[in-house]
């Protein structure tokens, strides 16, 4: 073989290699859903996909894994010009997923999930040029389904999350900055700066008042996005211009960045109540005897859907959370997207301040640890001032707590998993069911040891599909006379306010559509405003996420949009 030949050969052995390179098999790439994704705002940092934008080869598949606590679907297409029949997954509970194998190349495919509009991710098929568009405007503009009015009452805050009326003064919560403003005559102004960790939610979370005592509950730390020292709820003297008088009532736990809870009602009598989250906890306040208690990951209702954590992980825990002891942020100081990197991590340069936070760390290890299923305060509403027995066990997580004016019986909100978002009543001695059951059972309740009293009762109504459902107020108000003393509840998903009518007692709720009577809007209805099975209850919609609402002295209804900065007043 001559020099010529072993060329030829050469470049011809070459090219099949290089051949055979490139006639791979497909690759499945893997999408996924993020954590508090049902959440408006994650479109605002590219955090409700990850990625958002993927590039593949014709003939590569996406699996996309649902790890958010909500249910999910994907749908090709966009939320302005709607399905393009591509492809549609089923409703994905957490854990769950789908797949799909693009075929088309060349091609660029939008996505979206249709239960929860906001969220949009783009699939790049072969060598395309592509920007990602400026996303059209969502969710239009406030809608009443009623003769009422509307307006901005206050825009341009940082994410508002809770209100309380004294007399003529609104004050304010600011969760991500720790700010209480004051609203008085078209004036805002600063009253309060408290220092929190916000990232999740955490940060400054309620607010209530019993005529000029003022009650706060936040995630404290030293810096704003610092290392969580506790949930506190204090107790302030309002002057009629600042906060003064501060007072320790109560330290929580506060080693979770989610169910934290943190709403806060006063009753007809001055008694102050506040309600936690279950913190990852299946403990005694969760159903569980103290022998079969853990700690989780995930949300599952029944202890087999649920991810246990064991020492080990208490353990890492731990040496994580020392290590960020040292550092004067732990999360992003604004509260929204991924943590704080390393190498933007400013050092703490307190020592004392080291010392505490290196103590916070050591103390929740004790706490997970050795609290052998008596996780004290989590998942429970607690009576804070005078101080007395929980309220009610077995609250998975809450948003929103209100006392009827009429009768003075409490009700809350309650977040399900992946099924089952509640409004309950609140008898004395009240359990809720979780972690065993949400929505309506005929699953037999036993209260573990101790709990004796605490007695189950089903939810007065339930969304079978959540729909991240947060404040209720009753409407005591003239304004409102057609819905006197009717309660109006709201949610975060959908921006809608809806409104119930009592029957005579005022401990359940009647309706007149048949769809209503079993209390439930079943998952095969979704949550569409369109549903005739919503019709009856629905009274306003995209007021964006809805962290608040309180009917005001002057008898208007106030709405709290978190992510848009904006308090709504409604009013006849």
């Amino acid at each position: 073989m001559d020099l010529s030949e072993l060329i030829f050969f050469s470049i011809i052995f070459s090219i099949g290699l290089f051949g055979t390179a490139y006639a791979q098999e497909p690759i499945q790439e893997i999408v996924e859903i993020n954590q508090n994704s049902y959440n408006p705002g994650c479109e605002l940092i590219d955090s409700c996909f990850n990625p958002t934008i993927l590039h593949i080869d014709k003939g590569d598949s996406i699996k996309w894994i649902n790890n958010d606590d909500a249910l999910h679907n994907i749908v090709s297409g966009t939320p302005g010009d709607g399905p393009s029949d591509i492809f549609t997954s089923p409703l994905l509970q957490k854990g769950e997923f789908f797949e799909f194998n693009f075929e088309l190349d060349n091609s660029v495919q939008s996505y979206f999930c249709s239960i929860h509009p906001w969220m949009v991710g783009y699939v790049i098929v072969g060598d395309v040029e592509f920007e990602k568009p400026i996303l059209e405007k969502i969710i239009d503009e406030p809608i009443i389904f009623d003769d009422f009015k509307f307006e901005k009452f206050i825009s341009g805050l940082s994410t508002p999350i809770s209100i309380t009326f004294l007399d003529d003064t609104l004050l304010i919560l600011q969760k991500n900055d720790g700010k209480i403003l004051s609203f008085k005559d078209g004036e805002l102004n600063t009253v309060l700066d408290l220092e929190v960790s916000n990232y999740g939610e955490q940060g400054l979370l309620g607010i209530t008042n019993v005529d000029s005592t003022v009650y706060v509950f936040l995630t404290e730390a030293f810096h704003d996005g610092g290392l969580a020292l506790g949930n506190k709820i204090y107790k302030f003297e309002w002057n009629g211009e600042f906060l003064t008088q501060k007072k320790l009532l109560k330290e929580l736990p506060a080693d979770e960045v989610t169910y934290n809870g943190g709403a806060m009602v006063s009753d007809n009598s001055g008694t102050v109540f506040a309600v936690t989250g279950e913190d990852y906890k299946a403990g005694v306040l969760q159903n569980y005897l103290p022998e079969d208690s853990f700690r989780h990951f995930s949300e599952g209702a029944r202890s087999d859907e649920k991810v246990k954590r064991g020492i080990q992980d208490s353990i890492k825990d731990t040496i994580s959370c020392i290590n960020v002891s040292f550092k004067y942020y732990t999360t992003n100081p604004s509260g929204w997207g991924e943590k704080t990197k390393a190498q933007e991590n400013k050092l703490e340069s307190n020592p004392l301040n080291i010392i505490q936070n290196i103590g916070e760390c050591v103390e929740r290890f004790f706490f997970n640890e050795f609290s052998f299923g008596h996780w004290k305060d989590t998942g429970v509403i607690l009576q804070i001032d005078p101080p007395g027995s929980y309220a009610a066990i077995g609250i998975r997580n809450s948003f929103g707590l209100a006392v009827d004016p009429i009768t003075g019986y409490l009700w809350d909100t309650e977040n399900g998993a992946d099924k089952f978002d509640e409004i309950n009543l609140i008898n004395k001695k009240f359990n809720s069911g979780w972690a065993k059951i949400m929505g309506p059972s005929d699953v037999v309740i036993v209260p573990p040891p101790g709990y004796e009293e605490y007695v189950y009762d089903d939810p007065k109504f339930s969304w079978e599909l959540p729909i991240g459902i947060t404040a209720l107020d009753f409407a005591d108000s003239s304004m409102f006379q057609k819905y006197e003393n009717w309660l109006f509840v709201a949610d975060s998903n959908n921006g809608n306010i809806y409104k119930f009518q009592l029957n005579e007692n005022r401990t359940d709720f009647v309706f007149e559509s048949e769809l209503l009577q079993d209390k439930v809007v079943n998952l095969s209805q979704k949550d569409s405003i369109e549903n005739d099975s919503m019709e009856e209850i629905l009274f306003g919609s995209n007021f964006g996420l809805i962290s608040d609402i309180e009917f005001g002295p002057d008898g208007s209804l106030y709405v709290v949009s978190l992510v848009d900065g904006t308090i709504y007043r409604i009013y006849s």
